[in-house]
This record gives structure tokens, C-alpha cells and sequence, in this order.
């Protein structure tokens, strides 16, 4: 993985430290948390699925209070072809038993094919915070490659080494679980890292070009 050029800031990903490294085996429910939809481990790999219009999301088990990043190779399981999601920062809303203040990524998601990022505040609160593009084309079935996360509420999602998309948010989400939403699809999920972020300021600047 190469490091990660955002606006205003460089994330060093070999420095950033690892503290999760899980490929899936039998074990997985020592890690991990299924909060919502059906997951269950096969293959050297997580399935998740969520038949209603909702996210079937799995938890980390642990908590991260500082800024970090997910990475995991994933994929549809045909015939869905729909939403490969994942989610940090992210907190459980156990009133209304789903998913609360949370940031969520994803690819082919959001009813239109779309790839970006939302900031969710809980079912029912108010108007999340999106940024969304249709440029980027997922092909349902094959493996990609996610990187995603946040500093102080900058997030951003890379698709294999490509920067799909970032956010920054004026009100950030400090700390929370890691994890995947399955939303109305069937994803494979596998070998998932976790690293605490490091990065440093990374200067912008035009020079003259005529």
C-alpha cells in the first residue's frame, strides 16, 4: 500500500502502526461482533447478508479511541452486486437496536451505483452528511481492494490504491468500532487489517505552468 496523499495531509502507511492483522478462520467471533443480518464465516472468508433495506453490520469487538484505518480485500457474491460498505469510527444505537453516529464507505451503495462517504447520526435524528460520485465503476463479483478511515473527522476511502473519495467533517466522530455493513447485498470479506494512523501535514502549492 502507498502512502496516502489527502488535502493538506500525507498518511505514512508503513509507519502507521498495525494493531489488528486477521485473516478469517473459525475463531472470528473472538474479533468480531455481529450486530445485525446474517454473517458467518466459510472458506477463509467473512459472508455477510442482509436481505431487507437495511445494513447487516458486523462489529469489531474492540474500540479505537484514536484515528485509524481499516483495510480488507472484499467482494459481492453474485447475483448482488450492491453495496460494499464498511464502517468506522462507528457507534451502536442500542435504543433503536442499529447502527448510530457512525462514518460509512462504500462502493456501488447509496440506490445509485454511487461510491463515497456518509457521516450517519442514528435512524430517525436528521440529515446525515454525504459525499457521493457516480464516476467510480465497481464490477459486482470481483475483488477489490478498501482502505478507509479518519483523522479528527477528515475520512477518506481508497480502492485499490486509488483515492475514491474524502470528507471533511466540521463536527468529527472521535473513536469507535471498525466493521462492515452488508446494506441488501452478500459481501466476501478477508484479510482484514487495522493500523493507528500516522501522517504528517502535506504542503499543497501551485507553481507557474506558463
Amino acid at each position: 500500500m502507498k502512502n496516502i496523499h489527502l488535502l493538506g495531509k500525507k498518511i505514512l502507511f508503513d509507519k502507521s502502526k498495525v494493531l489488528l492483522d486477521y485473516k478469517p478462520n473459525t475463531d472470528w467471533l473472538d474479533y468480531f461482533e455481529p450486530k445485525s443480518g446474517e454473517w458467518k464465516y466459510e472458506d477463509g472468508a467473512l459472508i455477510g447478508i442482509e436481505n431487507g433495506n437495511k445494513g447487516g453490520i458486523l462489529f469489531t469487538r474492540d474500540y479505537y479511541n484514536g484515528n485509524v484505518m481499516l483495510s480488507f480485500t472484499v467482494s459481492t457474491i453474485l447475483p448482488a452486486t450492491r453495496d460494499l460498505n464498511a464502517v468506522f469510527c462507528a457507534n451502536w444505537d442500542d435504543e433503536v437496536d442499529y447502527l448510530g453516529l457512525s462514518y460509512v464507505c462504500g462502493l456501488n451503495g447509496w440506490y445509485e451505483n454511487k461510491a463515497g462517504l456518509e457521516r450517519n447520526i442514528g435512524y430517525g435524528v436528521g440529515s446525515n452528511l454525504y459525499s457521493t460520485t457516480s464516476l467510480y465503476k465497481y464490477t459486482p463479483g470481483t475483488e477489490v481492494r478498501m482502505t478507509c478511515g479518519a483523522i479528527d473527522g477528515h475520512s477518506f476511502m481508497v480502492v485499490d490504491d486509488v483515492l475514491v473519495s474524502e470528507m471533511i467533517d466540521p463536527n468529527p466522530i472521535n473513536g469507535g468500532h471498525v466493521g462492515f455493513s452488508a446494506y441488501c447485498t452478500m459481501l466476501r470479506i478477508k484479510d482484514i487489517e487495522v493500523r493507528e494512523i500516522c501522517w504528517e501535514p502535506f504542503e499543497q502549492k501551485y507553481d507557474p505552468e506558463f
